[in-house]
């Protein structure tokens, strides 16, 4: 009965660890999210301000930021200020990455139009 009673216990505390292992890990992933320019909006060059919210996670070191599709930079902060985009429309997307450039997966995109 004592062994039993033990296995039964150890299999709970078991239990526990995973649930708060897994909470944990959830909590350390990250997000992203451009605050401006909103999606669909217009705005007026020829410096158009960006802003981010980013929480880092465990692993987050930095944002990669592209800009219709292309490379444009690796933002550290919460604002960048994009440069030389003609009129019309654009896309961005910020994806959180890790020290080593491994983009994790946390994303955010908008679209807009420069007038």
């Amino acid at each position: 009965m004592v062994k039993q009673n033990f296995l039964i216990g150890i299999l709970f505390v078991l239990l526990v660890l995973s649930v708060l292992f897994s909470y944990g890990w959830a909590q350390s992933v990250g997000s992203v999210v451009i605050t401006s320019p909103t999606d669909g909006a217009t705005v007026h060059g020829p410096v158009i301000e960006l802003d981010l919210k980013v929480e880092r996670g465990a692993r987050g070191d930095g944002v990669h930021l592209y800009v219709d599709g292309r490379f444009e930079a690796i933002v550290k902060g919460d604002r960048y200020l994009l440069k030389g985009l003609p009129p019309g429309s654009h896309r961005i997307d910020a994806m959180l990455a890790a020290r080593t450039h491994e983009e994790l997966g946390p994303s955010a995109s908008v679209t807009f139009t420069v007038e």
